[in-house]
C-alpha cells in the first residue's frame, strides 16, 4: 500500500477529527462573541417548546441544540457549554468530511492531510470552531456537502448529484446562509468539469431537489412549514435594509470577506493565473460571489457587528483548494502557517475570561436574603457576559430595551414613566438596576429617559443603595399607596 492510500485510510480521518476536537475544545471562547450567544442562552434556558419561533431563520438549530444539551447537561455543563463544546465537535467532524473528499480534490502526489489541516486554522473557521455560536456546528453539513461532491466529482451522475444537495439543505436549516451553498457548489462543479449545458442544467436541478427535499423534512419534523424560514428572512433583511449605508460596503467587504479569510483569499487571486489552479480559483471566486451579498446588505449600516466572515465561511474549502493546486508544498505550508498566526490573533481577546464570578456570588447572596430579583443590567456590560456565562437561570433585562421603546415602539399617547411601570410590574419580581445598566440611562442621548431616574424612579419608588461583593445597584420596591 502506498503512502497516499495510507493516509487516505479511515484512521487517518479519525486522528484528524480527534485532533482537532481537542485543539478546539482547549482554545474555546471564554468571552462571548456577541448578543447572539445571549439569546441562544436564553432560549435555550427557557425550553424547547418556544425554539422554533424563537428563530425562524435558522429553524433547525435550537430543537438541534436541546436534544445535545440533553446528553451533556446531566455531566454539569451549562448552556455555554453545550454551545460551544458542540460547535468545536461539529468543526472537527467537518474536518473529517473534508479529509475523506481530499482524497478525490488534492492535486496529484500532496497529502489530503494538507486541506484539513489548512482549513483547520483559515481565521474565521477556527474562531466559529471555538465559539458558543451556529457556524462552528455550521461546517459539518458543510463539510458533508464537499464530500458529496467530490464523490459527485469523480462519477458525475443524477443520483450522486442529489446526494450533493441533501447536506447543503441540512446546512440550511442550520443556518439560512446555507442555501447559498447550493449553488456554489452547482457553479463549483461548472468551472471544474465543463459539460454540455443541458447537463450542467439536469445535475443543477438534481441538487436543488436533493436540497429543498432535505429542508423540507427537516422542517416538518420541528413542525414548521418549509417556508416560514424565507418569511422570517424576508423581514429580517427588511429591517436591516432601513439602515443600510452604502458607504460602509467597501469596509464590511473587507471585513467579512476578505480579512477573515487571509492569506487564502489573497491567494486566490494568485492562483488565478496558475493553469491547473484556475479551475479552483474561479470556483472559489464564485462561491464567494454568491455569499457576498448577504453580509454586504445586511452588515452595511453604521456601527455595525462583526460577524468575522460567518456568512461567507462555505469560501474557505475552495480557497484553500485553489491554493493547494497553486503552491509548491513549502509554500503552501508558509501559507498555512501564516493562517493559524492570523486566527490566533482574531481569537486572542476572547480567550481571556470576562465573565465575573464575583458579580454572579453578591447576586446569590442578595437573593438568598431579600428573595428572587430581576436585573436590569447595561447593554454590552460585562454583567450581561457574566450572568450568560455564570448564571444562565437568572432572568435581566438589558438596558437597550428601553431605549428600543423610546426609539421604535412608543405607542400613542403612552408616556416612557407608565411603560416602565407596566413592564416592572409583568416581570413579576422587584428589579434591581445593576451599576452598569444604571450608568448606560445617563448616557443614551434622550431626554425622556434622562428624566425617567430622577422625576419618576425617584419618587415612585423605593430606591435602596446595595452593595454584595462584585454586585452593586439599586432595588427597586414600588411604594405603598
Amino acid at each position: 500500500m502506498n503512502e497516499r492510500t495510507a493516509l487516505a485510510g479511515w484512521p487517518t480521518t479519525l486522528v484528524v477529527t480527534i485532533v482537532a476536537a481537542a485543539g478546539y475544545l482547549l482554545l474555546h471562547q471564554r468571552a462571548m462573541h456577541g448578543e447572539d450567544t445571549r439569546l441562544f442562552v436564553m432560549w435555550l434556558d427557557a425550553g424547547p417548546h418556544g425554539d422554533v419561533a424563537a428563530l425562524p431563520r435558522h429553524f433547525l438549530f435550537l430543537p438541534l441544540l436541546h436534544g445535545i444539551g440533553g446528553l451533556l447537561r446531566p455531566c454539569g455543563l451549562s448552556w455555554f457549554e453545550v454551545l460551544w463544546s458542540t460547535a468545536a465537535v461539529g468543526a472537527a467532524l467537518g474536518l473529517g468530511c473534508l479529509h475523506r473528499a481530499a482524497r478525490r480534490l488534492v492535486p496529484a502526489g500532496a497529502s489530503p492531510l494538507w486541506l484539513p489541516l489548512a482549513l483547520a486554522v483559515v481565521p474565521t473557521w477556527f474562531f466559529f470552531a471555538t465559539a458558543a455560536e451556529i457556524h462552528g456546528l455550521f461546517v459539518l453539513p458543510l463539510g458533508l456537502a464537499w464530500w458529496s461532491f467530490a464523490c459527485y466529482q469523480e462519477r458525475p451522475h443524477l443520483l450522486r448529484a442529489l446526494l450533493v444537495g441533501l447536506p447543503s439543505g441540512v446546512a440550511a436549516a442550520l443556518h439560512f446562509s446555507g442555501h447559498f451553498l447550493l449553488p456554489a457548489l452547482w457553479l463549483a462543479a461548472v468551472c471544474l468539469r465543463p459539460r454540455s449545458l443541458g447537463r450542467q442544467l439536469g445535475h443543477g436541478c438534481a441538487m436543488a431537489l436533493g436540497h429543498f427535499a432535505a429542508l423540507a423534512l427537516l422542517a416538518l419534523s420541528v413542525g414548521v412549514v418549509p417556508w416560514v424560514q424565507f418569511t422570517a428572512a424576508q423581514s429580517f433583511a427588511g429591517s436591516w435594509s432601513a439602515i443600510f449605508v452604502a458607504a460602509e460596503l467597501p469596509v464590511v467587504g473587507w471585513e467579512e470577506l476578505v480579512r477573515p479569510f487571509l492569506p487564502w483569499s489573497a491567494l486566490v487571486v494568485f492562483a488565478l493565473f496558475v493553469r491547473p489552479a484556475r479551475p479552483w480559483a474561479l470556483a472559489a471566486l464564485a462561491t464567494l460571489a454568491v455569499h457576498a451579498p448577504l453580509p454586504l446588505t445586511i452588515l452595511s449600516h453604521l456601527g455595525h457587528l462583526h460577524e468575522h466572515g460567518a456568512y461567507a465561511i462555505a469560501f474557505a474549502v475552495p480557497a484553500v483548494l485553489a491554493a493547494l493546486h497553486a503552491l509548491p508544498r513549502w509554500w503552501f505550508g508558509g501559507a498555512a502557517a501564516l493562517s493559524l498566526v492570523l486566527a490566533v490573533l482574531l481569537q486572542a481577546p476572547r480567550l481571556t475570561p470576562i465573565a465575573d464570578a464575583t458579580f454572579v456570588a453578591g447576586l446569590h447572596e442578595l437573593t438568598t436574603e431579600r428573595g428572587p430579583v430581576v436585573l436590569l443590567v447595561g447593554s454590552y456590560s460585562d454583567d450581561m457576559e457574566s450572568l450568560t456565562i455564570l448564571d444562565e437561570h437568572q432572568p435581566y433585562v438589558d438596558s437597550d430595551k428601553i431605549k428600543a421603546w423610546v426609539d421604535y415602539g412608543k405607542p400613542a399617547g403612552v408616556p416612557l414613566p407608565l411603560w416602565f411601570d407596566e413592564m416592572v410590574r409583568a416581570l413579576g419580581r422587584p428589579l434591581f438596576v445593576t451599576d452598569s445598566a444604571y450608568d448606560r440611562l445617563q448616557r443614551y442621548d434622550d431626554a425622556d429617559i434622562h428624566a425617567l431616574w430622577p422625576q419618576h424612579v425617584a419618587t415612585t419608588y423605593v430606591v435602596e443603595r446595595v452593595e454584595r461583593r462584585g454586585l452593586g445597584g439599586y432595588l427597586l420596591q414600588k411604594r405603598p399607596r
